[in-house]
């Protein structure tokens, strides 16, 4: 049967404990530094170290996220001393998404295996299988991703897939996010979310939490997961309470054990039956945390959306009754379930916004009714939803439930002692097997030692990780052993054993060897400057060939510009030099319209028409490599590169640094879910929809409906001056008289 893996997050020491006690077989966590949640309570060094220890005698993994962008300085002076001594203690794989820290970890830990974050935004096996020259053993796709489109990666590669099934989903495609930094100066892809997407955002059609998804939960799904090939369960939540961790890991641990045990009908039963203790885990996976309900994820779900609830933004809680009577200081209502003392109550308006919060201070059981005392001037009234944010005893049995479990190892025992002979201790358990040796054994001058004794002192192992499975005693007759040397016996001989059983690596090769190496093979780019105006509609081009000189390259943005202006685009380009992107996201249904259309329409730049291509995502250089493959590649502005590492692995890919923009709107989200038809708007032709943030902020988000995503920009453009020749003019929306004035300011 193939084990699936149940990978926890682990925001503390406590709850990486707790997860790997509850079920998880792994468990990804960061450092203080360099993971994606630079403020969760994240453990030291020497807390994973030990960490490691734990897991590794018991089988189980941990995973350390490097998912951010690092620059030379931290990359050169600060990651290495922090990923050596846990690779020296076994760190079974880092977690990356700069493609920097994937050169630089493999080319100094080159036995370590690497994972490819979902930052990244791998659509397919393809694009994964990329990054094998680097280290990578396993890939974590984007989380916009169907069920059989991972069916499908899984096709392409012999890369692991890992997959979340639980948990927060970011609205952008991870990774492709900038609105944090635009907003509040806090970048995501340095480890500081703001998580502006969770605000209330206004627009010409209301206000509300447009950009704020439901959290996903898959536990019906799980066969389909199964038999999708996915190697590992992800759970997201390492800013979550420790007991969501366990509980969540136990939860998915039982049910891929009851799928792959008692098969597809018992199931499938159980998920018919809604009083069946599937359905009675899930409402508690609710209870500990869930937004506005769950949703199944783009893995499941066929109506997008489902995935966004656009009342609130945290904690929702579950609905336990319904305010029947309330005066001035008191607020009745009927439990719909048992209530327990401690639990945290909210009575919500009609909008879902809280009107009073309450500890309960006693149990109080399903059907009775509940009497709660209220702040006067608040104000609650008959018809009033309430709402159980906290349910104190489900968050009690969680922790009794992981402090019962056996956490100590078994391990078999034999002592041997004989008159004249050195008495020895041999210790075997999880293919390990070590034999110690003390003092030599000597006649009893008056009371020889009796083998309960020695039983009882060897059995003395205290606070350790460890029991005797099987003690065995094979002492001779009128004999003499101290007592001292059989407590020393069994420390140096568990020691001994903890020793062999956790083999320590050889230590990496050092940083300046690398850097200097990958400097020595990697010829620096020294690149022309160039000018280039990217256009997204057709007057735009018609504006820009018009007034722009003659050694300007034309970018046409093939997500903007609709197939059935290809043939004038080309025309108006004969003589010029063009360079092209495709869409930045092509994968489904989007996809196939795409490669349609440019099986019937893109024979219009053929020959060598195209002399550049934009490199917007992994599918481009799979793109670039077989359609053009004599054109000169640019990195677009998503690629990151912070690092010279970064530089490198481009360069590998023969892929150039990106042209400065020094005039565009920024695109600080890609999503998948998509605003006009949230808000109903599908079929309309409104194609671009302004929104506003609390503060101010401004953007807009523009609809590529035949390739089903939606980008949002900044509303207004960005200027930099670079002090240098050449750069990029990125226009989106201007008009025919707003490009021609912009190539006249900057004299394209």
């Amino acid at each position: 049967m193939r084990r699936v893996e149940i990978l926890a997050p682990a925001g503390s020491i406590e709850g990486l404990y707790g997860a790997l006690k509850m079920g998880a077989d792994a468990v990804y966590v960061g450092t203080k530094r360099f993971g994606a949640r630079a403020f969760a309570d994240n453990p030291s060094v020497e807390e994973l170290i030990q960490a490691l220890h734990y897991a590794h005698l018991r089988g189980k993994k941990i995973y350390l996220t490097v998912n951010t962008l690092l620059t030379d300085r931290e990359l050169e002076e600060d990651l290495y001393p922090l990923i050596l001594p846990l690779y020296e203690e076994g760190l079974d794989a880092c977690i990356v998404q700069d493609l920097g820290v994937l050169k630089f970890l493999h080319e100094c830990f080159p036995d370590m295996d690497l994972h490819a974050s979902t930052q990244m935004t791998l659509l397919s096996g393809e694009e994964a299988d990329l990054l094998k020259p680097y280290g990578v053993t396993r890939y974590v796709p984007a989380r916009e991703l169907t069920i059989q489109e991972i069916r499908e990666a899984g096709k392409q590669t012999d890369l692991e897939i890992e997959v979340f099934v639980h948990g927060a989903l970011c609205y952008c495609y991870s990774g492709q996010c900038l609105m944090s930094q635009v907003i509040g100066g806090r970048s995501g892809n340095r480890g500081m979310c703001a998580q502006p997407c969770r605000l209330s955002f206004q627009t010409p059609y209301g206000e509300g939490h447009y950009f704020s998804t439901k959290d996903i939960c898959t536990l019906m799904h799980i066969p389909e997961l199964v038999e999708a090939g996915i190697d590992s369960f992800k759970i997201e939540g390492r800013m979550k309470r420790k007991e969501y961790s366990m509980y969540l890991s136990f939860l998915y641990r039982k049910y891929v054990e009851i799928y792959q045990t008692k098969g597809n009908s018992f199931f499938s039963d159980l998920v018919k039956d809604r009083k069946s203790e599937l359905w009675r885990d899930y409402r508690r996976s609710m209870d500990l945390y869930n937004r506005g309900g769950f949703s199944e994820s783009f893995l499941f779900e066929q109506d997008k959306r489902t995935l966004i609830d656009f009342r609130r933004n945290g904690h929702y809680g579950v609905l336990v009754g319904e305010v029947v009577k309330a005066d001035r200081d008191r607020a009745e209502f009927i439990a719909r379930e048992n209530l327990h003392y401690q639990d945290i109550l909210e009575f919500r308006d009609q909008d879902g916004r809280s009107a009073y919060e309450y500890t309960l201070g006693k149990d109080e059981a399903a059907g009775t009714c509940v009497r709660a005392k209220v702040m006067r001037g608040s104000h609650i009234y008959p018809g009033q939803k309430v709402y159980r944010t906290r349910n104190a005893a489900l968050l009690a049995w969680i922790q009794k439930c992981c402090d019962s479990m056996e956490d100590t190892l078994g391990l078999k025992g034999m002592f041997v002692a004989e008159t004249g002979q050195k008495m020895k201790f041999t210790v075997e358990g999880y293919g390990t097997r070590i034999t110690v040796y003390g003092d030599v054994v000597q006649p009893a001058a008056k009371r020889p030692v009796q083998r309960e004794d020695i039983i009882r002192r060897l059995d003395q192992l205290g606070n350790t990780a460890y029991h005797w499975e099987d003690l065995v005693v094979d002492a001779g007759p009128d004999i003499f052993v101290p007592v001292g040397g059989l407590k020393e016996l069994r420390r140096r001989a568990i020691a001994e054993w903890e020793q062999r059983a956790l083999p320590r690596r050889k230590a990496g090769i050092r940083p300046e060897t690398v850097i200097q190496s990958v400097e020595n093979n990697t010829e620096r780019q020294v690149c022309d400057p160039l000018n280039i105006i990217s256009v997204a509609e057709l007057h735009q081009l018609d504006a820009a060939v018009n007034y722009a000189g003659p050694d300007t390259i034309f970018h046409l943005k093939l997500e903007d510009l609709p197939s059935g202006d290809w043939k004038e685009a080309a025309e108006l380009l004969r003589g010029r030099k063009l360079a092209l992107s495709f869409p930045r996201i092509l994968r489904g249904r989007g996809k196939e319209i795409f490669d349609h259309e440019w099986k019937t329409e893109g024979n219009v730049f053929s020959g060598n028409m195209v002399s550049y291509v934009i490199v917007n995502s992994f599918a481009m250089i799979l793109y670039a490599a077989r359609l053009f493959p004599d054109a000169v590649r640019i990195a677009d502005t998503n690629l990151y590169r912070e690092n010279r590492m970064a530089e490198s692995v481009y360069h590998e890919f023969g892929i150039r640094p990106p042209v400065p923009v020094i005039y565009g709107r920024i695109p600080v989200m890609v999503t998948e879910s998509c605003l006009a038809k949230n808000l109903s708007l599908c079929g309309s032709g409104e194609k671009r929809i302004p929104v506003t943030a609390p503060k101010g902020d401004k953007f807009v988000v523009v609809n590529h409906c035949k390739y089903c995503y939606n980008t949002i920009y900044t509303e207004q453009p960005a200027v930099t001056r670079t002090g240098q020749t050449g750069g990029r003019l990125d226009f989106t929306w201007e008009e025919k008289d707003e490009v021609r004035k912009g190539i006249a300011e900057w004299n394209f």
